[in-house]
């Protein structure tokens, strides 16, 4: 395999610039692979879970929901952020299919980590499928 060390970014330096609810923003400056610096903007998110839920027929459960940011209604699977960085993601899918679909779910499935903007951000979300809906 490949070396791929010198395309690592050294960070020397750290300003939060934003601390709020869910978002918590850093400006770092950072060490390139040559020898120069540069400034990151980072978002730090405590981290969320996504859910699949499949019925017996092979239907996948959707919801809709307003997303302000997006000023519509979007469709997508069940999802939310974590309670804080330790929570079991497991429970938390657990409770996100419970809390925003009515469903339970007797298997669940690790499908692992999707990580939506890796540019800026460091949301990982694990993803679950779920099964023998209720």
């Amino acid at each position: 395999m490949a070396d791929f060390q010198n395309l690592t970014e050294v960070k020397t330096g750290s300003q939060e610039i934003f601390d709020g609810v869910i978002l918590h923003v850093f400006k770092d400056t950072v060490r390139l692979p040559n020898g120069n610096s540069a400034i990151r903007e980072v978002i730090r998110h405590v981290g969320a879970v996504g859910v699949i839920p499949v019925t017996e027929d092979g239907k996948v459960i959707i919801e809709r929901q307003f997303r302000y940011p997006l000023n519509r209604i979007v469709t997508e699977i069940p999802a939310g952020k974590l309670d804080s960085p330790s929570e079991d993601r497991l429970s938390a899918a657990k409770r996100e299919l419970e809390e925003e679909t009515g469903f339970t779910a007797k298997e669940w499935i690790e499908l692992g980590d999707f990580i939506p903007t890796c540019a800026y951000c460091d949301e990982r979300i694990t993803l679950y499928l779920a099964r023998g809906l209720t």
